[in-house]
């Protein structure tokens, strides 16, 4: 309780740090805009597939290239070392640095370093140890830890940073980011010629010839790996690849995603120690570069991972951190917040829970919303939401979860309740909303009403295409006019429609509170719906329960997989199908933004159809922010994390007003019961609707088929 009672404390302070907002909000939308730009003269996701199935086929394979690498680096004139442990590691450093007689060491990034608390341990063997990356320095004078994979000092705006030099180096330092490089460059190279050591992790390691390569924007990884006379690089179990080949094209995938680049400044393969041959062709080690090279391959709980096909795939991270960068909680709190002690983010959710211990991970766990983007965006195709789900599954839930879950997973418990709480919140009814509900999590807000389901179907019963309408919690509850609407527009069109009482909540609630056993017996009670009904098409007007029904169900029934491949979103369904009337093109209809659902954009990938069907009708559809922003709504999460749901919308709230629509579209009931109670929260004069219910307007209008 007293964990929970500090985050949400330090969530708020986080939300109210504005120079935060500030650097978060900058970082984000340059990597991105570059980002898009990039992906867009490429083939990029030909680049993905091909970049994910290297790490897939390599995950497998581990033991064997570590082997053959030890092997080639070892002829090439370098020292290998194994390390199972982080204490382990230390040890092989710490007797480097004896036998060097080390005092000054420098380092390149290095996130192992962090992992084994490298920089700690050295100062207390006596070493001086300095960052030489930009980021890294910044935030090693600023005695703090970093909050981003690839931009350690990305919370850190350029005012405060100016600020922690000047503070350093005892003069005034302009908030420029130019003169800020122009004195980092200035203070690093006295360090780069008077170390003893340098230490470096590595981007990847190439088994077929034992070579190192480094990937760097700035220089400094080349000359902390070239001047000193002593290298030490860091390279944890899954950086092994077979091939230069397989290299060249993860490093292009790293690139791109990491800073929307084509391509980095500096790409560094380093095969041993320097040496020459100019002397008689006699091979003489030592010259411009280092005469020592050591490489300790870490492993530190990686390796065991190989035995599981879900979680090996966090193996495949290049630690490119572009995921950080499109997540809107990310994007909201940054990476001390959203993160464990090393790694940020969902992805570094997840490398805690190997690294350190799946307890670590207990207050970071309600942070994922479950949006999809970073599953998106990942350029090895990591399903971070999922595995997180798997995480939060292994952990167990709280008593309070599991009751929850408990609660749902029974359809007559959840209709008692239902028709008790339509009774009840006529006390708390005001303006068709329910208002001022005695809990921490409702306070100020409007919900929409509990609303009696008053379909009459099957309609149509005889000729065209049997659709089972399949309903979903909140449309069930809250939104059964969406339900009719939909039926309405099959049966215009000649469908048969049945959406019988028999089934259940697709079970999306219980996933995320970490209880598949209760996922498992509804998807058996909807699935033995299915069956009964035998329809040709299944649609969802939810993509959240779309995405239950066609690849979650599939994982734990068998007989799933037949009726996976039935099951249509309803928007899709009716633009493949021309099943909506045509605007006869004279003149507009009213201003519409079109909202999507994060899960509708992501995971459906259905971007056009929206679109395509809202200008048939006839609407002036608003010009849509890129990226979409998310409302906030995200299920369990919000009601887990309402501050960061608040702040979400706010964003969100900004695009629709600024948009001077008024009427905002949408195909997901989740976000359209956010829409609704906080555009009436706020008062705007602004209506929203799920497509379904425009589509059924539009042919009561015009009835023609």
């Amino acid at each position: 309780m007293f964990s929970r009672f500090r985050k949400k404390r330090k969530i708020k302070r986080t939300l109210k740090d504005l120079n935060l907002q500030k650097a978060l909000g900058r970082a984000s939308s340059e990597h991105y805009q570059k980002y898009q730009k990039t992906t867009q003269e490429i083939p990029w996701e030909d680049l993905k597939k091909r970049a994910q199935a290297i790490r897939e086929k390599n995950a497998d394979r581990l033991p064997e290239l570590i082997e053959r690498f030890s092997e080639e680096a070892e002829r090439a004139g370098a020292s290998v070392y194994r390390a199972d442990t982080p204490e382990e590691a230390l040890l092989v450093v710490q007797k480097i640095v004896h036998q060097a007689k080390a005092k000054l060491i420098i380092k390149s990034k290095s996130m192992v370093s962090g992992e084994i608390k490298l920089n700690s341990f050295l100062e207390k063997e006596g070493c001086q140890v300095v960052e030489t990356d930009l980021g890294e320095w910044i935030i090693q004078l600023a005695k703090e830890r970093p909050s981003h994979m690839t931009a350690p000092a990305l919370h850190k705006t350029k005012e405060e940073i100016a600020e922690i030099l000047s503070r350093h180096l005892g003069r005034p330092i302009q908030a420029d980011s130019q003169e800020i490089v122009r004195v980092a460059r200035q203070e690093m190279r006295r360090h780069f010629t008077q170390a003893d050591i340098g230490i470096s992790g590595a981007n990847l390691a190439i088994a077929e010839s034992g070579t190192l390569v480094i990937v760097s924007n700035e220089g400094n990884a080349r000359l902390v790996t070239s001047l000193p006379p002593v290298h030490v690089a860091l390279v944890t179990t899954e950086k092994f690849v077979e091939t230069m080949e397989e290299a060249a094209t993860l490093i292009k995938a790293l690139v791109i995603a990491s800073s929307g680049r084509k391509l980095t400044s500096y790409i560094t393969f380093i095969t041993g120690p320097s040496a020459t041959t100019d002397i008689e062709k006699e091979h003489i080690i030592g010259v411009h570069g280092p005469r020592e090279v050591h490489i300790i391959i870490l492993d530190n709980g990686r390796l065991a991972l190989t035995e599981d096909d879900d979680f090996k795939k966090i193996l495949n991270c290049l630690k490119c951190g572009g995921c950080m960068l499109v997540c809107p909680i990310f994007q909201a709190v940054g990476g001390h917040v959203f993160g464990g002690p090393v790694y940020p983010g969902g992805i570094g959710t997840l490398l805690t829970a190997v690294t350190r211990s799946p307890d670590d991970t207990s207050d970071l766990l309600d942070f994922c919303s479950d949006c999809k983007k970073c599953e998106d965006f990942c350029p090895v195709g990591i399903p971070t939401g999922e595995l997180l789900l798997r995480l939060k599954e292994a952990k167990k839930s709280g008593m309070l979860e599991r009751s929850l879950s408990l609660f749902i997973r029974h359809k007559a418990w959840v209709e008692n309740a239902a028709r008790i709480a339509r009774i009840l919140q006529k006390a708390w009814r005001r303006d068709g909303y329910i208002k001022g509900l005695p809990f921490s999590w409702a306070k100020g807000k409007r919900f929409p009403v509990l609303k009696k389901m008053e379909a009459t179907l099957p309609l149509n019963k005889t000729g065209g295409p049997k659709i089972y309408l399949f309903q979903g919690c909140l449309v069930r509850h809250f939104f059964p006019e969406i339900l009719e609407s939909a039926a309405r527009a099959l049966a215009h069109f000649g469908c048969q429609v049945v959406s019988p009482p028999d089934q259940v909540c697709c079970g999306a609630p219980s996933l995320h509170l970490g209880d598949r056993q209760a996922v498992k017996a509804l998807a058996d009670q909807n699935l033995e719906s299915f069956v009964r009904e035998n329809p040709d098409f299944i649609l969802t007007v939810c993509p959240t329960g779309n995405s239950l029904l066609r690849h979650h169900y599939p994982k734990i029934d068998e007989r799933a997989a037949f009726w996976s491949e039935r099951v249509h979103d309803f928007t899709r369904f009716m633009v493949s199908r021309g099943y909506f009337p045509r605007t006869s093109g004279g003149g507009k209809k009213t201003g519409l933004y079109y909202h999507y659902s994060c899960h509708y954009l992501h995971e459906l990938k259905a971007h056009d159809e929206p679109v395509k069907l809202m200008k048939a009708l006839g609407y002036a559809l608003s010009p849509w922010e890129n990226p979409p922003a998310c409302c906030g709504f995200c299920g369990v999460f919000s009601i887990k994390n309402p501050e960061l749901s608040a702040h979400l919308w706010g964003i969100k709230k900004k695009k629709i007003t600024e948009s001077q629509a008024s009427l905002v579209a949408t195909d997901c009931p989740g976000c359209l019961f956010q829409l609704r109670a906080s555009l009436k929260k706020e008062g705007l004069p602004v209506r929203s609707f799920h497509s379904a219910e425009i589509l059924a307007q539009s042919i009561k209008n015009r009835p023609e088929k």
